[in-house]
């Protein structure tokens, strides 16, 4: 049935269950995506390191979520906690007596930064794991169908809103799939819409994602290079010498 609702689906119409229509894939001239591994062996690709020991495109994608989440996270809680204490002391101490003014500003300087931090923390580490979790999710599963739909942000919100909840009983973990089910369908609509009108797809996002922390990498590694005291000492021109004469060899080909 599913099968047959995504063949009967125009290529025009948000692509719900199935595929963009492979003439507008390339927008930003990548090229179409290996299909000749299964989905177990892209899965094993997103979760390996490559000879250089860096991780997957997906995997920097994911840790990339994780920390937006961390940060946007602790702004809210701090920001809310702060608040609340500030009204909570100008209430409380309207009939104290301070010995200065200097002294009423410090303390409430003191309490409002400590509910701060406890806010930041206390929402920090939740709305990480939660958006993390459901990244995590959502990219291996797209990864393991080669293709990114709305299958993929339902069942990573079910899974992600019945784990968040499974400390308080089954009838929660029911409730809070349903619900992380609902606002990953909304989200997931989005972000297609926005896809689809733009041409773009999630595999573009991520290797545009990736060249930026490639390229913020080149920058702050030419940084240390303009800084150095000592460049091209005997150990590198030796090496440089060596690369040169016998070219550059991979691990396996050194094994």
């Amino acid at each position: 049935m599913l099968r047959t609702a995504t063949r009967l689906t125009p290529s025009f119409i948000i692509p719900l269950f199935g595929k963009r229509n492979e003439n507008d894939y390339d927008a930003l001239h990548q090229p179409a995506p290996d299909t000749s591994q299964n989905g177990l062996e892209r899965v094993k690709k997103m979760y390996s390191r490559n000879e250089f020991e860096e991780v997957s495109v997906e995997l920097h994608n994911v840790v990339q979520t994780t920390l937006c989440g961390v940060f946007v996270g602790a702004c809210i809680g701090g920001f809310v906690k702060s608040r609340d204490a500030y009204i909570h002391f100008i209430e409380s101490n309207q009939a104290t007596a301070f010995k200065s003014t200097m002294q009423a500003k410090k303390q409430l300087q003191d309490y409002v930064t400590i509910a701060f931090a406890k806010g930041a923390v206390r929402w920090g580490w939740r709305l990480g794991i939660f958006t993390g979790s459901f990244s995590l999710i959502t990219t291996t599963v797209s990864v393991y169908r080669g293709d990114t739909s709305l299958i993929d942000y339902i069942f990573a919100g079910a899974i992600t809103g019945a784990v968040y909840k499974a400390n308080l009983g089954i009838a929660a973990m029911i409730v809070g799939a349903g619900v992380g089910a609902t606002l990953s369908t909304l989200g997931g609509l989005a972000i297609l819409g926005i896809l689809k009108a733009t041409g773009v797809t999630m595999d573009d996002i991520r290797q545009a994602l990736y060249r930026i922390k490639t390229a913020r990498e080149q920058q702050f590694n030419q940084a240390l290079e303009k800084s150095a005291t000592e460049k091209n000492d005997n150990l590198t021109r030796h090496h440089d010498l060596l690369v040169n004469e016998k070219g550059e060899k991979t691990i396996e080909q050194i094994n």
